[in-house]
């Protein structure tokens, strides 16, 4: 039977494991996370069609199907997609590139949202061994206020479902899984699709409809400190860049090839061990504009942080979005802009 692992919390074993070390730990709360969105007190929200940037013809309305159940169940009212998709077919319009460039300012006359959620589909890839067959799904959301256009809430998502053999079964077992991995046509894309929804919006703070709002500004979050202080820059290990090289392609679990659905938002670190997106980066359109972003930071109003030591660190980043680095001794390297100080959850009244 297919299961829906979120990987938070076993990477934390697993990174001990791993390195031979306690992890550090940075808290933060949510309200710190992400104050942006408590203070627009977002009640309604516009999905638009995601754009997709993959060869699935089908990963549009894989998306479409499963992304309603998680937004409402934080509390949201979402609009209907079945008639905002059929408002934009009696406008001839169909294509997700038009339809993201469409001003803000002319979906808020138009639908009256609090905030619109644009996202695009970067991952939506099959793959085949003699020993497994995977489908990875990759997702970057950005929530944008309808008033001020300011985005609120940028997250990405990553999600796979993975089949395979359990561990070294001789020629029978080959024979089993190569006829397992032909056979294995039948992933269930909505729900894959639906795993990296909720992985997606996980720490989006709770709407008014949700008993939580507002209630959940003061919830302490406990994050891995993958990135550390020295002096002026900031650095990750070479583990953060390359993953964990024992799994090779499979991601970190505690079940090693465990079989079924999984996904990680961005504030796990098992995104980073991922079996695919060898690019680093991914270019996410907002309100018309494209953006590069590296898919192992965090952004806020399209700056790049990790979470170090209590702080959010800042970045340097090129012109064109790129971030540089140089490489020491197994690290990397990033030039710092700005550091935030955040109050431990603990220290508050």
């Amino acid at each position: 039977m297919s299961r829906i692992v979120f990987t938070s919390s076993i990477f934390a074993v697993a990174l001990l494991l791993f390195t031979g070390c306690a992890p550090k730990v940075s808290k933060i709360t949510l309200g710190d996370y992400y104050p942006k969105v408590y203070a627009s007190n977002t009640k309604s929200i516009l999905v638009l069609p995601a754009k997709n940037t993959t060869t699935s013809v089908d990963a549009t309305d894989h998306f479409r199907y499963t992304i309603t159940k998680p937004l409402a169940e934080k509390g949201y009212y979402v609009y209907p997609v079945h008639l905002v998709d059929s408002f934009f077919k009696s406008e001839n319009l169909s294509d997700t590139n038009i339809i993201h460039s469409i001003p803000v300012s002319k979906l808020k006359d138009i639908f009256a949202p609090d905030a619109i959620l644009y996202v695009d589909i970067n991952a939506w890839d099959t793959g085949y061994t003699v020993m497994d067959s995977h489908v990875d799904v990759g997702l970057s959301f950005s929530l944008i206020d309808a008033k001020t256009e300011e985005e609120l809430w940028q997250s990405n998502a990553y999600a796979y479902s993975y089949e395979g053999l359990d561990g070294n079964n001789g020629l029978a077992g080959l024979i089993i899984s190569a006829i397992t991995t032909a056979l294995n046509t039948a992933t269930d894309y909505t729900k894959l699709a639906g795993v990296a929804n909720n992985a997606g919006v996980s720490l989006l703070p709770a709407g008014r409809y949700n008993p939580l709002y507002k209630k959940d500004k003061d919830l302490a979050l406990t994050f891995l400190d993958i990135a550390k202080l020295d002096g002026s820059r900031l650095y990750v290990d070479e583990y953060f860049i390359y993953g964990n090289k024992q799994e090779g392609k499979v991601a970190l679990t505690i079940n090693r090839r465990a079989k079924g659905y999984f996904a990680f938002p961005v504030t796990d670190m098992n995104w980073f061990a991922h079996n695919g997106y060898s690019n680093y980066y991914i270019t996410q359109e907002i309100k018309g504009k494209k953006y590069l972003r590296n898919r192992f930071f965090l952004y806020e109003n399209n700056r790049p942080f990790l979470l170090a030591e209590g702080k959010k660190v800042f970045v340097q980043t090129e012109t064109d979005g790129t971030i540089p680095f140089s490489e020491e001794g197994g690290r990397f390297y990033f030039n710092i802009e700005k550091i935030i100080e955040l109050k431990s959850p603990e220290s508050k009244s």
